[in-house]
């Protein structure tokens, strides 16, 4: 788990955009023994081979590279590296890390074990920690790639160092903060986006001198603000994480509350323990200046929005080779179920496809919107431009095989319907890509004219009805995304229930949720697709009527004029999966009466959206799973019903928030009437209740007065 942490934190600091130029030219923070090493006296330290290389880096944190003596890269590269190493010496043994090489001709099977493919290869490798026994001997793991963009100089090679550091956090070391106190001036510069690189900012509530106390080893902060020296050690530990990236800053809001308050900040009043905010400023060239972090306050957190916003803003371009590296954008899916990562990373690129011979000012002005909304996604969004025509072809390819991907070994390959795949992929240039991992499926933007990608608005509701992965795990902190307060009634849900521990359990469950999503896209878009055809027949046939009847010229044009519909927006459905390991009551929390206690891994219901109905049944009356056919029929039942004609239909839908147990379900029906089902029920009961007690009648004549006078 910790160096599962550590991999996913050097990840998304690292793996940045841009041509690795803007790296900070701030003075270094070293740490500086009492006897500075002469780099001349130190020895270069033997290349490791497979017989010493897992334990050499199970002892400690491992810089290493991976060399050929025939590689032009390499030798370019070996002054620096041997001066960084030298000049770096003391540093490296104050924080416990070794700087190492592994010749790839003399220790070929070392790299093909290790998969190293390119020279020089730079990688951090950090022992292997086992949660109850400590530190494991003889056992190292790959945690971090030098990033490709980030040029190779000794500056750098000691940042990247320091990070790895500061990351993996064995506890015995203890780096300066990186971080500046901003003078009101410089915060001046930032606001007007007069940075040279992004800056990260925290606004604290206290005074400067109090800040510079704490670093001195004095009390320093005020006893009334319980959080201040927690949150500046945090401060202090982040700044270190994010030195090849991102400048950090802390500035007082009680020495300066007036800026603060025109910032927004009410940070004045210590007495009121406020916790800091936390501001990245961009250099105006990004468009725009000013994002507020909202989220926890965690180094990990913290780091994530930092590199995001930094990598993001850079609007790298790439190629679908390069984008392929990134992600696990694809032009297949094999047809067995893929080996996942638990929790899966998920990732959605949001692409700018643009003509560099025609794109204009005001079309890149949209890339600022797209900024903003990838920043403040829950989801795993990043965001890219790109110009190479390659990915029409790419997304061509995409297209034709999910037909062969969906297709079972009964039934022939559907031929691709080039009409249909235009009517929904037609566009012109600049427009936006939504690419998601292992999906066949890609949205693009149809744009018309050149005003549409103009258009914030229109490209953001595009975004924000493309924005889920293919599938994704449905947890406390996204279920008001997979069900908003205002949501259509013909949109659903899939919900699948899985066990994270049974990872091939989870697996086989994916691949059919895979393989269900696949399949309900291509069978909604040739339903709507149809549907279009045919108003447009039925449009073409209004019109001819008319001109046969010599109608004048203003019916016949309004008729032409009237617009059909070409976007397939309704009956959306979106697939998602409860970890019954991790959140086994989330569907109770959220006044679901769906009796989840009895659903085991694989078991699938579908929800509308708005939260209303549930379907746990297929077509046929059996428990629903996560079995494709089940659940592409009941979709296509929901879709239409007219579309199921082969199998007899026995689906019932139940409420979601039902007062009912399960064995009271019928009465779901008069439920959902409200008071007029439940006034029905009053007045059956009341009838019901008269007649069982209604005065019976005689069974024969009267004779004669029973009662006698005296």
């Amino acid at each position: 788990m910790r160096v599962n942490t550590i991999l996913w934190g050097l990840f998304v600091t690292f793996v940045i955009g841009g041509d690795g130029g803007d790296v900070s030219d701030e003075k270094e923070t070293s740490i500086t023994p009492k006897e500075k090493t002469p780099p001349e006296s130190v020895e270069m330290p033997e290349a490791l081979t497979i017989n010493d290389f897992d334990k050499i880096t199970s002892e400690q944190l491992s810089f290493v590279e991976f060399f050929s003596p025939y590689c032009s890269h390499c030798k370019q590269l070996a002054p620096t590296w041997e001066r960084t190493y030298k000049n770096f010496y003391d540093d490296l043994k104050s924080m416990n890390v070794q700087m190492r090489q592994v010749n790839c001709v003399e220790s070929g099977d070392l790299c093909e074990r290790e998969d190293v493919f390119g020279y020089p290869s730079l990688r951090i490798y950090a022992p292997v920690h086992d949660r109850e026994t400590g530190q494991m001997t003889g056992k190292s793991k790959l945690i971090s790639d030098y990033p490709r963009s980030l040029v190779r100089t000794e500056e750098n090679f000691k940042k990247f160092v320091r990070n790895a550091v500061a990351d993996y956090d064995t506890g015995s070391v203890d780096l300066p903060s990186a971080s500046r106190e901003l003078t009101p001036d410089r915060l001046l510069q930032l606001i007007g986006g007069k940075a040279e690189q992004p800056e990260f900012v925290m606004f604290y509530p206290g005074t400067e001198k109090q800040w510079k106390d704490s670093e001195a080893g004095r009390s320093g902060f005020s006893k009334t603000c319980y959080n201040c020296m927690e949150n500046k050690r945090l401060w202090d530990k982040f700044s270190n994480t994010v030195l090849t990236t991102v400048g950090t800053n802390h500035f007082s809001c009680v020495t300066h509350p007036e800026m603060c308050a025109n910032l927004g900040l009410k940070l004045s009043d210590p007495t009121r323990n406020p916790p800091p905010k936390f501001m990245m400023f961009l250099p105006e060239k990004v468009g725009k200046i000013r994002f507020d972090y909202k989220g926890p306050i965690s180094i990990e957190s913290l780091k994530a929005f930092a590199s995001g916003l930094y990598k993001n803003s850079q609007y790298e371009i790439v190629s679908p080779k390069t984008l392929s590296e990134i992600m696990d954008f694809r032009k297949s899916l094999p047809k067995e179920p893929l080996n996942s990562f638990y929790p899966l990373p998920n990732k959605i690129a949001i692409v700018f496809y643009y003509d560099p011979r025609t794109v204009t000012d005001e079309d890149r002005a949209i890339l600022p919107y797209l900024l903003d909304y990838v920043t403040n996604s829950p989801f795993n969004i990043h965001l890219y431009t790109a110009k190479s025509i390659k990915y029409e072809g790419a997304l061509n390819a995409q297209a034709g095989n999910i037909l062969e991907y969906i297709k079972t070994d009964d039934q022939e390959k559907k031929p691709f319907n080039k009409a249909r795949y235009l009517s929904t992929t037609l566009t012109t240039k600049p427009t936006i890509f939504v690419i998601k991992d292992n999906t066949l499926f890609t949205s693009v933007f149809q744009s018309y004219a050149p005003e549409d990608i103009r258009d914030e608005k229109k490209v953001i509701d595009f975004i924000e009805s493309n924005k889920f992965p293919l599938y994704q795990e449905l947890t406390p902190q996204l279920y008001e995304y997979y069900f908003p307060e205002k949501a259509p009634a013909s949109n659903k849900v899939v919900v699948t229930f899985i066990d994270s521990q049974n990872a091939k359990k989870t697996d086989e469950i994916l691949y059919q949720l895979s393989l269900a999503a696949h399949e309900y896209h291509e069978l909604k878009n040739e339903y709507y697709f149809d549907d279009l055809l045919s108003k447009r027949n039925a449009k073409a046939q209004r019109v001819a009527e008319l001109k046969k009847q010599n109608a004048n010229s203003v019916a016949i044009i309004k008729e032409m004029r009237k617009e059909i519909p070409h976007l397939y927006d309704n009956n959306g459905v979106l697939f998602t999966f409860i970890d019954i390991a991790q959140n086994p009551t989330l569907a109770n929390d959220h006044g679901w009466n769906i009796n989840s206690k009895d659903y085991k891994p694989g078991d699938s219901i579908v929800v509308s959206q708005d939260k209303s109905y549930y379907w746990d049944q297929t077509i046929s009356g059996e428990d629903l799973t996560e079995n494709r056919k089940s659940l592409v029929d009941i979709l296509t039942y929901l879709l239409d019903p007219k579309l199921i004609t082969t199998t007899p239909v026995s689906i019932t839908k139940k409420l979601v928030a039902s007062p009912y147990p399960k064995f009271m379900r019928p009465m779901d029906h008069v439920h959902e009437k409200g008071l007029l089902g439940y006034g029905f029920i009053i007045c059956l009961i009341i009838a019901v209740f008269k007649f069982v007690n209604r005065p019976k009648k005689a069974s024969g004549p009267i004779i004669g007065n029973l009662d006698k006078a005296d």
